[in-house]
């Protein structure tokens, strides 16, 4: 697949083109995360989390469209369980995503 023109956009829905491997973060109230890795299917679907003013950011987070449904399987019910557990987000460097993702639906 041949890099899009820009970096993806907030808000924009991007889907796995093959299985491939991404960051997962482990969101808290408190000043920590904790991180691991997991396993995304082809097809699944994400939302692009936020836009960077750096042109050639080395890093794009996004959130699975069904967060909810893959909660379970991606968290690990010791995370899930502790209080200060708020949420998930998910990452890959830029040029692993543009290998394994295609854009579905822009954004105006």
């Amino acid at each position: 697949m041949s890099k899009p023109a820009s970096f993806p956009r907030e808000g924009q829905i991007w889907e796995v083109t093959d299985g491939c491997d991404a960051q997962i973060q482990y969101l808290f109230t408190a000043p920590i995360t904790f991180s691991g890795s997991c396993r995304l299917a082809a097809g699944e679907r994400v939302s692009i989390m936020t836009e960077t003013p750096d042109p050639q950011p080395i890093v794009v987070s996004f959130l699975p469209v069904r967060y909810d449904e893959l909660h379970e399987s991606l968290v690990p019910p010791d995370i899930r369980d502790t209080p200060r557990y708020k949420k998930y987000a998910l990452s890959v460097m830029t040029g692993y995503f543009y290998e394994h993702f295609r854009l579905i639906q822009d954004v105006d």
